[in-house]
């Protein structure tokens, strides 16, 4: 399979009726998904922990056909101040609305090089962070500064894939068959079969991964040189909080990291 065959496959090609950043009257879930994302939130203890259907969907960050690194989330956060407050604040800004909202599906379908817009254009610079990429542009800003990259080189080397494309404030359960989610294993897979293809980081929820892409121990012979795990804490949990450096990584996993990314 090629790239561009591989890309044609991406559900969220087509998938453009998408013109805010929040719309309380407008479902944005995939309409494959609707069905077992409604389930889902049918099923969950309180509203907290349900997806936000009313935000666009946000599977990808970045290119992972051209980055050194692809980092393995878990689902987009919701964060009521930035995610409706702010939007709807934007909503008053109708170019740059419709900037952020292209910007938006870009990202989704893998047509930018990095995680943000041209950062010379100030406002929709700051718009878009806000809006989302804010979150991983600091917790990815360490790295960046250890690999001794000006901003622009680096975040076209790096790329992010949530498992769960849905926002939500928090996540007790975890769903591994959204009909979407055959394309996020697909495009795994098909990345793991390039020779020059990413470093793959696991964020979190290691297990679950491990599940959509059926491995079953990334520490295999067959896994471990493209995959790098997130440390357990003392007491042998597995992370919760997405943090980046040094101390969050076994051996040399960090060193991995930046040596990727600079390759």
């Amino acid at each position: 399979m090629t790239e561009e065959e591989i890309k044609k496959q991406n559900p969220w090609l087509q998938y453009h009726y998408i013109t805010r950043l929040y719309d309380k009257n407008t479902d944005m879930i995939h309409p494959d998904d609707r069905a077992i994302v409604e389930d889902y939130n049918q099923n969950r203890p309180s509203e907290e922990y349900r997806f936000e259907v009313h935000t666009p969907p946000f599977p990808f960050q970045g290119d992972p056909f051209r980055s050194k690194v692809v980092f393995l989330s878990l689902n987009p956060g919701f964060v009521e101040r930035l995610n409706i407050d702010a939007a709807l604040l934007l909503e008053q800004v109708k170019d740059l609305r419709i900037q952020l909202s292209e910007e938006w599906n870009k990202h989704r379908i893998h047509d930018v090089n990095s995680f943000f817009p041209n950062p010379k254009d100030v406002n929709l610079y700051q718009g878009y962070q806000l809006l989302g990429d804010w979150y991983w542009y600091d917790k990815l800003k360490h790295l960046c500064d250890d690999a001794k990259m000006n901003e622009i080189e680096f975040f076209q080397k790096v790329a992010l894939i949530q498992l769960m494309p849905y926002s939500s404030t928090f996540c007790n359960k975890v769903i591994t068959n959204l009909p979407t989610q055959k394309y996020t294993k697909d495009l795994i897979d098909y990345l793991l079969k390039q020779p020059k293809g990413p470093l793959f980081v696991v964020m979190r929820s290691e297990p679950d991964w491990g599940e959509l892409l059926g491995i079953k121990d990334f520490q295999d012979a067959k896994y471990k040189d493209r995959f790098v795990i997130r440390k357990r804490d003392k007491n042998g949990n597995r992370p919760r909080l997405q943090y980046i450096n040094q101390n969050a990584f076994e051996d040399n996993g960090y060193e991995r990291i930046i040596q990727a990314i600079k390759s």
